[in-house]
């Protein structure tokens, strides 16, 4: 009897806790990730990638502090030490997202501060195309194909960001945000395919090259303006 009060006034200690308030905050603004990924490959270069995209942020604050957050970005990406494109620079799509949970408080009025932990993951995809260019199948030679290539770079990663939020009204703020990743490893995709006509028939080859991603970092600063309620 004893145990069983014990657990009936835990339990109700446990649920006043989570019926307080949680205060809740949708953000979106301006990104540009930067990572360094390292290739498991001789004689192929690390990837360094420069982007500029947008970020949108959920944050649920608890009253007692307990916070939890999500966020998903979308960007350009640009690289030169990918060479599938007939550039110098090549130009992507990246796009990431990650869920974590962590701390907030506030310093001084209109003011909130949050660090959470985060685990996520990041895609980057470069493309390249073009219209009859020699290909040889089937033992015939100088024959023209229809090429697509598609690079396809796929890493987990874990870190901390650090979010600090200033409101100028009832619900209206402005807010920046930092996050630091370090990426646990990955694995990247090399796809090239020849649609071409022989025979009556429409074709497809495809060559396939795949590859281990492997550490390093991704950081990612982002500012823009937060909906509070």
């Amino acid at each position: 009897m004893k145990r069983f009060a014990i657990f009936i006034t835990l339990s109700l200690l446990g649920l006043n806790v989570f019926a307080k308030t949680w205060e809740s905050n949708v953000c979106a603004g301006f990104t540009v990730p930067v990572s360094r990924i390292g290739v498991d490959k001789k004689g192929v270069d690390d990837i360094t990638q420069l982007c500029y995209g947008l970020e949108g942020f959920y944050i649920g604050r608890h009253e007692n502090g307990l916070t939890v957050k999500g966020d998903y970005a979308i960007a350009l990406t640009t690289t030169r030490d990918i060479h599938i494109q007939d550039h110098k620079t090549n130009v992507g799509f990246l796009t990431n997202t990650s869920f974590g949970a962590g701390y907030s408080f506030e310093p001084a009025d209109k003011w909130l501060i949050s660090i959470t932990g985060m685990f996520g993951a990041d895609v980057s995809i470069f493309k390249d195309s073009d219209d009859d260019v020699e290909y040889n199948y089937s033992n015939v030679e100088d024959k023209k194909a229809d090429y697509d290539r598609t690079l396809s770079l796929i890493t987990l990663n874990f870190g901390a960001d650090f979010f600090v939020r200033h409101t100028m009204g009832e619900h209206f703020g402005v807010f920046t945000n930092l996050s630091a990743r370090y990426i646990i490893g990955g694995w990247g995709e090399d796809e090239a395919s020849y649609s071409y006509h022989t025979s009556r028939v429409d074709r497809t080859d495809k060559k396939t090259d795949h590859t281990d991603l492997f550490g390093y970092f991704r950081v990612q600063p982002t500012i823009g303006v937060c909906w509070t309620f």
